[in-house]
């Protein structure tokens, strides 16, 4: 069974994997890619299969990327949009993203906008940190 809620850590690993090149996604579960007796190497198992169309949807609702569906179940990446890669630079990092997951758990959760705002103010706190240092 699929759960249809969103998960942040989904969200990042999807964004991080476009970013390094990722150029396809197999959102079509095994079972029906033997079905139809298409090669079914690069799907995944139902649940799987359907929690990674879910999360590349809402990356597309959001428009953090775009995508181009193909008809054997695949997600052909066509690129991060600027707010794709705005959020990404906000997360990238293992010790903001952390503080920002412990906020996340802590509240039980809060919108993209705010994730991103958090995690950005967080970061502007370090460049004003670095800039500090510099001086």
């Amino acid at each position: 069974m699929v759960t249809w809620q969103r998960d942040i850590d989904e969200i990042r690993r999807l964004l991080l994997e476009i970013e390094g090149g990722r150029e396809a996604f197999c959102a079509l579960p095994r079972s029906a890619a033997e079905a139809m007796m298409l090669p079914a190497e690069d799907c995944l198992p139902d649940a799987e299969a359907r929690k990674l169309a879910y999360h590349l949807s809402l990356l597309e609702s959001a428009g953090f990327a775009k995508f181009s569906r193909l008809s054997n179940g695949y997600w052909h990446v066509r690129g991060l949009t600027w707010s794709g890669h705005e959020l990404l630079d906000n997360i990238r990092r293992e010790d903001i993203w952390a503080a920002v997951r412990e906020r996340h758990r802590q509240l039980g959760g809060f919108s993209m906008e705010i994730l991103s705002g958090l995690a950005g103010e967080m970061m502007r706190s370090e460049a004003g940190r670095l800039e500090a240092s510099d001086a």
